[in-house]
């Protein structure tokens, strides 16, 4: 008899692809690995020690359980292999051609070890699919909604300002925002779950109603927010299929954000958009923090000048002018700080260490070449998604969908933040890519 953890699991390739066989785990050692994989999930929505902690343990575990020739074959026969690998090879040949000034020498080589972010989900793909996979989607859910209930416990001034919930309580960067696009992730997948398990119904309505809400109006971080509302439309043209629906939607939104925009450009702009300065309910921190970005993307777009709050676009325009100087294969690893600082003498956003934009980190530092490298991962992540989708097994085709959330999540997170320059983001996102690709194979 099969255990549960020997499932079949399908190919996420059609012809020639096939299930990675499923050996069942003949004791605790050899268990360790999917156990400890599972509970990862919740060390994200703590300090980033915590979770840099559960990752040691689980190498430790992985290295423990043995069977060391299964696990590299695993690793060999995953789709994700090659192209991890490659823009591995690309930003390890162009550092290698490139000429280390002194002004950036402290940051090279960590600037080299931000573009190997990938390698770290090899070792997560030594594992087997099974069980701990739907585990590891509640552990998930679980944390996504402790961290509610931990944001809504600072709305009421009852959290302490110590390490363990810093981020809760005070507005600490990429640290909070991960914590938002965390929420954001989970509160979708939730709702993915609804389609495909319908016991405990109202709790889990309740549940995915708790951590949407507690994101939107107490997380302070827009970039969640919109994935939110992105994933949720991702989930309605899924469920719509192709139909006049499919096109209708897309353009009620537009519509709608069309009104909203003018409807915003009429109100007079805020006197602050610095939300700590602000005594106000979450209601009115969500619409505060609205106003600011529309009328900064006006003004800039007018050419007048922005404040700290739009200084994104300020970024972005500066960014840009360096860009076009090395287009293929970039100024070199680590070189944007010290380009930026050369042009921004003299702006707000002078001081900035990254362009806050993985693309145009990588247009930067790597060229086309690099970014390119990066992209056929992301579309690697989209294959496997679509391939997990069109095949008729249901164990394969529940994880279709949280890997196209994933990886949509990279994609425009990307567009507001530098996740894979930081490893607060970079590793929170090997973790949870483990989950729907373990046990999927390429062609043979």
């Amino acid at each position: 008899m099969n255990t549960p953890d020997s499932m079949n699991v399908a190919s996420v390739l059609p012809a020639g692809g096939g299930s990675m066989p499923m050996e069942p785990p003949t004791g605790w050692r050899q268990s360790l690995p999917q156990q400890i994989l599972s509970g990862l999930p919740l060390t994200l929505f703590f300090p980033v020690g915590v979770m840099y902690g559960g990752v040691l343990l689980f190498y430790i575990s992985l290295i423990l359980s043995g069977g060391y020739l299964k696990k590299i074959h695993r690793i060999r026969q995953s789709a994700m292999l090659l192209p991890i690998l490659g823009l591995s090879l690309v930003s390890i040949v162009l550092a290698a051609m490139q000429d280390i000034p002194p002004e950036i020498s402290k940051e090279f080589w960590p600037g080299v070890w931000h573009y190997q972010t990938y390698l770290f989900l090899l070792p997560f793909l030594a594992v087997t699919a099974g069980l701990w996979q739907r585990r590891a989607m509640y552990v998930f859910f679980s944390g996504a909604v402790l961290a509610a209930t931990l944001f809504v416990a600072n709305f009421f001034h009852l959290l302490p300002v110590n390490t363990v919930f810093r981020s809760y309580v005070i507005y600490e960067g990429n640290k909070s925002i991960l914590l938002g696009i965390l929420m954001a992730i989970a509160a979708a997948w939730m709702l993915h779950d609804l389609r495909t398990h319908r016991d405990h119904l109202v709790w889990r309505v309740l549940a995915v109603v708790y951590v949407a809400a507690a994101l939107v109006l107490l997380a302070k971080t827009r970039t969640a927010s919109l994935l939110f509302f992105i994933l949720c439309g991702v989930l309605i043209l899924r469920q719509l299929g192709w139909s006049w629906r499919t096109v209708a939607l897309p353009l009620i939104l537009l519509a709608v954000l069309g009104g909203g925009w003018k409807y915003a450009l009429s109100l007079p702009p805020p006197t602050t958009c610095e939300v700590r300065l602000v005594q106000a309910g979450p209601w009115e921190i969500f619409k505060l923090r609205s106003l600011c970005t529309v009328h900064q993307l006006h003004d800039f777009s007018q050419g007048r000048k922005v404040n700290d709050d739009g200084m994104r676009l300020e970024l972005y325009k500066i960014t840009s002018e360096i860009i076009v100087e090395k287009p293929l294969a970039g100024h070199g690893i680590a070189t944007w700080m010290y380009l930026y600082q050369q042009k921004a003498k003299g702006l707000i956003s002078s001081t900035m260490t990254t362009p806050h934009n993985d693309y145009l980190l990588y247009l930067t530092e790597v060229g086309g070449i690099g970014l390119f490298s990066l992209l056929v991962i992301w579309a690697t992540q989209y294959w496997v998604a679509y391939c997990m989708a069109v095949h008729e097994y249901p164990n394969t085709r529940e994880m279709a969908m949280p890997l196209l959330m994933l990886t949509i999540a990279m994609m425009l997170g990307g567009m507001f933040n530098a996740i894979l320059r930081d490893g607060v983001f970079g590793m929170a996102f090997m973790i949870l890519l483990a989950i729907p690709l373990a046990g999927m194979r390429s062609k043979n």
